[in-house]
């Protein structure tokens, strides 16, 4: 994997730990308000553990898709949706049925347009687990922002539910870029505004960046909502506020967006995956990270390759966008990659760099291929010990190819 995408799944990781912790904090909330009241007023922690609910369930899938494909791959994104569906997690019923659908093979491009008698949800779900797409893609705003509709499409088609995604997932990239000035709430929501489109939740986030830090949280709850309707344009601005008056403190940024009650665990997860980008993973108190229930590991299973090859292969490769190995011609039957950069490198070396055809050039390229698929082919030993590889098929290397995790990188170049 390359450095960059090293860094994007850094900021990503860490805008999903941010996400989960106020998910699981906000979800301990749902109390009596007056129990609440007496809580924030205390700064009362709540006991162990904290489960975390679907916001990061959902949002966990986004990460592994992130991890594996480097953008969002819809249909691969909707099958991890509907794979890791757990019902405990508390989706909501439409949510749930079309998971079902899903599951049961149904394309998702069929199914979510009959939500809502075709009009599709406007539920704050996409937004609830956008944040990590924003914080993968911060370098790039516009980029951020057609990542983020993908990401909201599978289950959320209404204008206001792809709105609030977008503000939601500009609004962590701007916490990263912005980490070293800290903007005003007014500068941060300007900004934010920017990149959504007009609706409902762009006109509220507009209120928002207008109201005062210093009123009263139920005063800016009667004007922004807070998610008890549990749509997009009822949570995300309030969302917002909080996280836009609290950019260098997680835990404040956290209790100010549970005191609004309202749908408390979505709301707290909106605000700390966007306020955990511009105070890293260090800004989240320790204690609250070991509270909340262990994160899982949905990184595949993977076996590192390596495949020796000369610039007219490797030009290829690029035009794929370094995922996909081209086709075979017709007199190479067989792909063969190598288990071990030693033996690809005597191939590099020895053969590319001598080879005038290839300009007298070779290269190593690394990469990353599912363990599963890998299974049933034998590995064959060809010479000494290091002298290891896989055989596989011409016919095979498209679905080879699909099974690459990651990026085709080079790690080597011979030259004579």
């Amino acid at each position: 994997m390359t450095k960059t995408n090293d860094a994007r799944l850094h900021r990503a990781q860490c805008s999903l730990e941010g996400l989960s912790v106020g998910d699981a904090f906000g979800e301990r909330f749902f109390l009596h308000p007056d129990v609440v009241e007496t809580l924030v007023s205390a700064r009362a922690i709540p006991a162990s553990p904290w489960s975390y609910t679907d916001d990061t369930q959902m949002a966990l899938s986004i990460v592994s898709i992130l991890r594996e494909y480097g953008e969002i791959n819809q249909d691969k994104l909707a099958e991890s949706f509907a794979k890791q569906y757990d019902s405990d997690r508390g989706y909501g019923a439409a949510t749930s049925g079309l998971l079902a659908q899903i599951r049961n093979g149904k394309p998702w491009q069929q199914e979510v347009v009959t939500l809502f008698n075709g009009q599709g949800s406007y539920g704050n779900g996409a937004a609830m687990r956008v944040a990590p797409v924003g914080a993968f893609f911060a370098e790039d705003l516009d980029l951020v922002v057609t990542q983020a509709v993908k990401s909201a499409e599978i289950t959320h088609t209404h204008p206001e539910a792809i709105a609030g995604a977008i503000a939601v997932a500009v609004a962590a990239a701007l916490a990263w870029r912005l980490k070293d000035f800290l903007p005003t709430q007014q500068e941060f929501l300007n900004q934010v505004l920017l990149y959504v489109p007009d609706s409902e939740v762009s006109s509220k986030i507009r209120l928002a960046r207008d109201l005062s830090a210093n009123i009263p949280v139920h005063s800016a709850v009667a004007v922004l909502g807070n998610g008890t309707k549990v749509s997009a344009q009822d949570t995300v601005p309030f969302a917002l506020w909080c996280a836009a008056q609290q950019l260098d403190n997680y835990e404040a940024a956290l209790w100010l967006t549970v005191s609004g009650l309202g749908d408390r665990d979505t709301t707290c997860a909106i605000a700390g995956g966007i306020v955990a980008m511009s105070t890293g993973l260090e800004g989240i108190p320790t204690d609250w990270l070991k509270a909340r229930e262990p994160l899982p590991n949905w990184e595949a299973e993977t076996i590192t390759l390596f495949r020796p090859t000369g610039p007219k292969e490797l030009a290829l490769i690029k035009e794929s966008g370094d995922r996909e190995f081209p086709p075979r011609l017709p007199e190479q039957p067989i792909f063969y990659p190598v288990l071990n950069e030693e033996y690809a490198s005597q191939i590099a070396r020895d053969w590319n760099a001598a080879n005038a055809d290839t300009g007298y050039i070779g290269y190593v390229t690394r990469f990353q291929v599912r363990a599963d698929f890998l299974s049933r082919y034998s590995i064959k030993t060809v010479g000494a010990s290091i002298h290891q590889e896989y055989w596989i098929p011409a016919q095979d290397l498209p679905e080879f190819n699909r099974n690459i995790v990651g990026l085709i990188e080079v790690v080597a170049e011979f030259r004579q």
